[in-house]
């Protein structure tokens, strides 16, 4: 009976979820020292596809993400492992228990500075998604470089040249306070009309996927800064034509297997009656 087989290719999949939540860790207190924030999880649900927002002066605090037995012990890892931007935002990706410390002096184990939460899986439908097949060296631009997110810089100059990719992200950074982003369309970008201030990104550090080949457009929509201080950036973003993933087999109700090929039949041979009594014999 032949075998039905399904060839999956294997993909990075960017889900866009309309459900996901922001938490500011510690609301206005922030990431310090002194809040209680086992209280102030309390009651929140936590969901997969949620973000948390560490927010702190920098060079006070920082963020290590850590297992069960160093949170109680207030074990920090490595250096290289801290998260140290002042607005550091990490995305709740898989369920389960979730820990976090800060690693300054004693502030983990005399400041209580160490949030453990719960994650529930996401049970709503599948959100659309975008894949990209395996290989892809997803680039991050840093808009401006260090220059960032602000008045004077020539974007499009800072744009030349650059090859933006589905996959690819930029990274706008600036003071919180002084600029925003707003994506916007080829008409409001020529126009410097600025959507809805529920649609600005306002953290300093807004970090943005690009899911699509096409035009994209952003602008900052403080003051007359887009009109006048230029601060606007246009960009083409090209699909990802990198060749297709390796693919694996996989038997329906079945593990991972490759397809054999069916032995050839053994040719017939006919053998006369007394050719075949001598054998027997």
């Amino acid at each position: 009976m032949a075998t039905t087989h399904i060839i999956i290719v294997a993909i990075l999949a960017l889900s866009i979820s309309v459900s996901a939540k922001e938490f500011i860790v510690g609301d206005d207190a922030g990431w310090d020292v002194g809040p209680d924030y086992q209280d102030w999880a309390e009651g929140k649900e936590f969901v997969v596809g949620d973000t948390l927002v560490f927010k702190y002066p920098v060079g006070d605090h920082n963020v290590f993400k850590v297992n069960g037995t160093a949170f109680k012990a207030c074990m920090k890892p490595p250096p290289s492992e801290a998260l140290t931007t002042g607005n550091d935002v990490i995305t709740l990706a898989t369920p389960g228990k979730k820990w976090y410390i800060c690693g300054v002096g004693m502030h983990c184990a005399y400041g209580e500075q160490k949030l453990a939460i719960t994650v529930q899986p996401n049970n709503l439908a599948p959100a659309p998604s975008f894949t990209f097949p395996i290989g892809v060296s997803a680039k991050e631009f840093i808009v401006g470089d260090d220059a960032g997110w602000d008045v004077g810089p020539d974007y499009q100059d800072w744009a030349e040249g650059k090859e933006f990719v589905v996959g690819d992200t930029l990274v706008f950074k600036y003071p919180v306070g002084d600029h925003n982003v707003f994506k916007v369309n080829g008409t409001a970008f020529k126009a410097c009309m600025k959507p809805p201030p529920s649609e600005a990104l306002t953290t300093g550090n807004d970090v943005i996927t690009l899911a699509t080949p096409g035009k994209k457009w952003y602008i900052c929509g403080v003051g007359m800064h887009c009109a006048y201080g230029e601060q606007k950036l246009a960009i083409t973003v090209q699909p990802n034509n990198l060749a297709p993933a390796p693919s694996f087999t996989f038997p329906i109700g079945g593990a991972i297997s490759s397809p054999s090929p069916m032995p050839a039949p053994m040719p017939a041979v006919w053998y006369p009656a007394r050719k075949i009594a001598a054998i027997k014999n």
